[in-house]
């Protein structure tokens, strides 16, 4: 299922979580949230998703996230991945179900999973089913604050919903949406797009001003001479023009030459808003910043940009786990540095001796050398062993 607005709880009533002065435009429930501007520009989560930058980030983190391997720990044993971490909903893989995932967190805030099936002597859960957030309305009891979840016009106990946060605030029951909050960025980036589309598609500025000094010049003639010219233009060849014709570039005024600067910018607000690296996402840093090498690349963006999301949906994903296991990302192949970088490394431990050639065999997803046959015992050495 897709992703959609959420419904947030206080004190018993159904609410939307809302900064002052966004308007819905649709009844709670109905559809997904539109957030309007001063100047009547709507932005929801699909046209934000239209906006180049935002699909960009959005989709550099979760696909960042989703393909990561998940290992499961007993302490510090690793144990045995269970089911509902290979196929958590029927019919999904992993990597699906994980893109949703965070991709509903980055847009909304917020990301739900109905908890279909259970398994094991203590019930844990072993299908979670995510569900539309557009479906899902919150309310919290008004003496008790534990919330309640409504899907489709039931109520489901938070012992059934899978609820996942991002971007919290103390007492409030939903996640703060980066759309909502950041819904004047994302407005002005969508209308720079249509105004270069209209400005760009329709010509809306010829380029060239022809001046005829001629005062019997007549309609014909003068069709002749801009077909004369548009020709020329077209294959890039010579024009030849008499004495009193004159051919004059038109320039862009400033406030459309700032079309240009005007996205850039954008691009790299909207970077900011989720926390990307903007060159990460095709954008213009503005600056001489550089990596030596691609780990060190890679290892800004998992400790500054990713590992906050890492730890969201471990957190998350360890309330599905039986007591005392936890779900841990393995972002090492992130951070796999060139071919002489990684040999470079793993010479340095093998001599060391901190790590064995299976080990590092692993690590290069190689499987452990075959081990050497017994040598057969002498003849002799049997003999002498028979008799004694």
């Amino acid at each position: 299922m897709g992703l959609g607005a959420l419904l947030a709880g206080v004190g018993g009533r159904e609410v939307r979580a809302l900064p002052p002065g966004a308007l819905l435009t649709h009844p709670a429930g109905s559809g997904h949230a539109t957030w309007a501007l001063p100047d009547g520009e709507a932005v929801d989560t699909d046209a934000a998703l239209r906006l180049p930058a935002v699909w960009a980030c959005v989709r550099l983190l979760a696909d960042s996230v989703s393909t990561l391997p998940v290992d499961v720990f007993a302490g510090a044993r690793s144990v045995r991945t269970p089911r509902l971490l290979v196929e958590p909903a029927a019919g999904q893989p992993l990597h699906e179900w994980l893109y949703a995932v965070v991709t509903s967190l980055l847009l909304r805030g917020n990301a739900y999973g109905l908890i279909t099936a259970r398994s094991g002597a203590a019930l844990w859960p072993a299908q979670v089913e995510l569900v539309h957030p557009d479906l899902v309305g919150v309310t919290a009891h008004p003496t008790t604050g534990v919330p309640t979840y409504r899907i489709g016009g039931r109520a489901y106990g938070s012992d059934e919903v899978w609820h996942v946060r991002a971007h919290v605030l103390p007492g409030v029951l939903l996640g703060m949406s980066p759309v909502e909050y950041a819904r004047q960025s994302i407005g002005l980036g969508l209308g720079a797009e249509r105004f270069g589309a209209s400005f760009f598609g329709s010509g809306a500025v010829p380029s060239l001003l022809i001046k005829s000094m001629n005062p019997d010049l007549d309609q014909h003639e003068a069709d002749a001479v801009k077909a004369a010219v548009i020709t020329s233009q077209r294959t890039r060849t010579p024009m030849v023009l008499n004495p009193s014709t004159e051919i004059t570039p038109i320039s862009l005024r400033p406030d459309e030459a700032q079309f240009v600067e005007t996205q850039r910018l954008n691009v790299a607000q909207i970077a900011r808003v989720f926390g990307v690296p903007v060159e990460m996402i095709g954008g213009d840093a503005g600056g001489s910043l550089t990596y030596s090498n691609t780990e060190a690349r890679a290892l800004d963006f998992v400790r500054y940009c990713l590992s906050p999301w890492l730890v969201r949906v471990e957190t998350a994903l360890g309330r599905l786990l039986p007591r005392g296991q936890h779900a841990k990302f393995n972002p090492d192949a992130l951070l796999r540095g060139t071919t002489s970088e990684r040999y470079t490394a793993h010479e340095a431990a093998l001599r060391a001796g901190w790590l064995t050639v299976d080990e590092v065999r692993a690590l290069e997803d190689l499987p452990p050398l075959p081990r050497p046959a017994a040598a057969p015992a002498d003849v002799d050495d049997q003999a002498a062993e028979v008799v004694a």
